[in-house]
């Protein structure tokens, strides 16, 4: 039982190292490297499902903590798309309007 409840830590550990990565990247734009984060994060999380492992209290607050870093992460995300969109829409406006006056 402790050596699982060390296999568990090392991978909360784990996810909570990829969180504070992805969000260091999402302010740089490199979409690739979130993508792979991602990823790793997932299949952690998969390894952790097939596991049924029932959490003690201070595991739960490190779930608990990730889920709330992963909520931060993903509404950050979602607005820095927002204002890409945006800027990119303005940019289309511009040059439409510039070509119909030719």
């Amino acid at each position: 039982m402790a050596d699982t409840s060390i296999s568990i830590n090392s991978q909360l550990d784990r996810l909570e190292k990829i969180s504070d990565q992805i969000s260091k990247l999402i302010t740089s734009g490199d979409y690739n490297k979130i993508c792979h984060l991602d990823r790793i994060r997932k299949k952690i999380i998969n390894d952790m499902n097939e596991k049924n492992h029932s959490f003690n209290s201070t595991e739960k607050k490190s779930v608990l903590s990730l889920i709330s870093k992963n909520e931060k992460i993903i509404s950050e995300f979602k607005s820095r798309e927002t204002q890409s969109l945006a800027e990119l829409r303005n940019k289309q406006k511009c040059s439409q309007a510039y070509l119909a006056t030719f």
